[in-house]
């Protein structure tokens, strides 16, 4: 029932699903959660905006770093759904070869 492509299509879900869960881990990582350092910048006005900029941006990017993570949850769920589909379908074809009751 199952070709070589589909054989690839399956491990190549399954491959980008890891790498998407992993580089979601990284890149959630090379940022502080409360965002980048701020220098001072002489006005307490100025300081505190900057650091409300510079906390949102660590939100933004922690955000970035869930959707990136969902992304590989999504790419392993269709890995999952797709190789329970093959095996489904592997077994009817045989019932179907074989004689069996359907």
């Amino acid at each position: 029932m199952s070709g070589p492509g589909f054989q690839v299509l399956l491990s190549d879900l399954d491959d980008m699903g890891r790498a998407f869960r992993h580089e979601a881990g990284a890149f959630e990582a090379i940022m502080p959660a409360d965002g980048p350092p701020c220098p001072d910048a002489g006005g307490a006005d100025v300081d505190a905006a900057m650091h409300a900029a510079a906390q949102l941006l660590g939100l933004l990017h922690r955000q970035l770093a869930a959707v990136i993570g969902e992304h590989g949850r999504k790419l392993q769920a269709a890995h999952d759904n797709y190789e329970r589909t093959e095996t489904s379908l592997t077994r009817l074809a045989a019932e179907l070869t074989t004689g069996g009751t359907v």
